[in-house]
């Protein structure tokens, strides 16, 4: 088997016990030893991939989501929000986690914002819309959801709520373009 591939098993057996124990027993209780374990790899295989142990499987799984959000761009504004949050609902608990962990850990997801707003610079380059719109509109979405999700749920139906996103960022756009 090549290197390549070995280490693409390796990777994705530590994502997918990293996102099964944050559902089991959450980010906070979740080690990095536990990771390993789970995923059938040594300690210090998890450490050679993610240097800073849990924070670094967040961030990886994180950049993997950006890569994600950068595909649904080219889908209508209700689609991309309708997408995102059956995404969120689908792994609220990972997500959670990547509250967490930024939290935590800001300076490792820094490099991954800056590299999600380059990829979405070059995403609506040529489009009749502003980076900050966009960042700003994709924050503000990703804030609610994740307030309706976490905190307290602000509509009764998830049609409500994406009713409600898609106004608010066709209403921000049209004000602010």
């Amino acid at each position: 088997m090549k290197r390549a591939s070995i280490k693409m098993q390796k990777l994705n057996a530590i994502y997918m016990a990293f996102t099964d124990l944050v559902n089991e027993i959450g980010y906070e209780k979740l080690t990095t030893r536990l990771v390993a374990k789970k995923a059938g790899v040594s300690i210090g295989s998890v450490y050679y991939y993610f240097p800073d142990g849990k924070a670094s499987i967040a961030a990886g799984l994180y950049e993997k989501n950006l890569s994600a959000q950068l595909e649904n761009m080219q889908l209508d504004l209700r689609t991309q929000i309708s997408r995102s949050l059956s995404i969120h609902k689908e792994h609220k608990e990972l997500y959670r986690a990547f509250d967490q962990a930024i939290y935590a850990r800001k300076d490792i997801f820094l490099g991954l914002k800056n590299r999600r707003d380059s990829g979405m610079k070059d995403e609506i380059s040529g489009e009749d819309i502003s980076l900050d719109l966009v960042l700003l509109m994709n924050g503000t979405v990703d804030a609610l959801i994740h307030r309706h999700l976490f905190v307290e749920s602000m509509f009764e139906t998830d049609e409500e709520l994406v009713d409600y996103l898609t106004a608010i960022a066709t209403a921000s756009y049209n004000y602010l373009k």
